[in-house]
């Protein structure tokens, strides 16, 4: 996807304050952090 690991970094970030704002669980936080930490691989360029 041609994405800088920082450029990553940030998205992780938003998401995060996303589900914050949200009030959703820590769990459900775990499962979303676990699904785009197993894409990274993918997303970011080398």
């Amino acid at each position: 996807m041609n994405v800088s690991e920082a450029e990553y970094l940030h998205v992780l970030d938003d998401i995060l304050s996303a589900l914050d704002k949200n009030n959703i669980d820590q769990q459900a936080r775990n499962e979303v952090l676990a699904i785009s930490y197993s894409l990274k691989d993918q997303i970011v360029r080398l």
